[in-house]
């Protein structure tokens, strides 16, 4: 299977895909695959900066009247994307080796690399769409969708089951970060000494 028509079959066919995974019996593909997917959402993210210079953190800086950030340099974020893809591709090991470790707790009897390619391909829709406002959120809605079907079908987890080992710690991570964003946003509040324009 050649790297478009996998990303076809990820996208409109996940449960067939993640159902005959393991035909692939090597993580290679897998590592050649979400490579070539960080270069292009790095390389994405460089164009729209270009294009639209990072409104939105000057609309949150304006809105708590903090500094403005200084201009958009190029020769900065093409060494950002020197650093961050093979930092990012280091990472997605760590973060195989977070759910091998996660899935292990709820009964796996599958092996890391097994993990790391459920990882990996369940990244599709971030990666290609991630990198685009509004629809990112989309996008990111859709790879843990594309998780939670990936490890039922290989896993042979309940769907509820599959469902519920991501859902429920997400749930109280974003509960968390919504408190930590409300401390954050009073704090600024009170150095900035004035309430943000929009309220």
């Amino acid at each position: 299977m050649d790297f478009f028509q996998k990303i076809k079959e990820i996208l409109v066919k996940p449960s067939k895909f993640f159902s005959e995974i393991e035909k692939e019996k090597s993580i290679k593909p897998s590592i050649i695959y979400i490579s070539i997917l960080t270069i292009f959402y790095s390389v994405m993210s460089i164009i729209l900066l270009l294009l639209f210079k990072d409104y939105l953190t000057t609309f949150f800086l304006n809105m708590f009247n903090l500094p403005t950030e200084q201009p958009f340099s190029l020769s900065k974020q093409l060494i950002f994307i020197i650093i961050g893809i093979p930092a990012s591709i280091l990472f997605s090991f760590i973060l195989a080796a977070i759910l091998y470790v996660w899935l292990m707790i709820f009964g796996s009897d599958k092996d890391y690399k097994t993990a790391y390619k459920l990882l990996t391909y369940s990244e599709t829709p971030s990666l290609l769409f991630g990198w685009i406002p509004i629809i990112n959120w989309f996008s990111w809605i859709y790879s843990l969708i594309l998780l939670i079907i990936g490890t039922h079908k290989i896993y042979k987890f309940s769907k509820l089951k599959s469902s519920l080992i991501y859902i429920i710690p997400l749930g109280i991570l974003l509960i968390l970060i919504l408190i930590l964003f409300i401390m954050l946003s009073l704090i600024l509040i009170s150095l900035s000494g004035q309430v943000p324009q929009s309220f």
